[in-house]
């Protein structure tokens, strides 16, 4: 009976980069074996979407402390007296 992808044994992470498969965990396997590579995303496009990401980070500047803002942020709140019709 011929291998196929139901008769996989183990399945390791990796990154794929400048034609090299990188992995990310040690296999015990020695010699040669037969392999099944599927690419899962452009590796590229999420690590520029993580680098975007993270720049976010720290952008907030405010002189004040975090009760003066919190304070801030309650008494700026405002509810409405009269009913809601819908």
């Amino acid at each position: 009976m011929k291998e196929g992808v139901a008769d996989l044994k183990q399945a390791v992470e990796g990154i794929y980069s400048e034609g090299k498969l990188i992995l990310k965990e040690h296999v015990p396997i020695r010699g040669r074996s037969k392999v099944l590579v599927v690419f899962l995303e452009d590796c590229q496009e999420k690590s520029e979407r993580k680098e975007q990401f993270m720049k976010t980070f720290g952008t907030w500047e405010d002189n004040r402390n975090a009760n003066q803002i919190i304070s801030d942020i309650y008494s700026s709140r405002t509810s409405r007296k009269e009913d809601i019709i819908l």
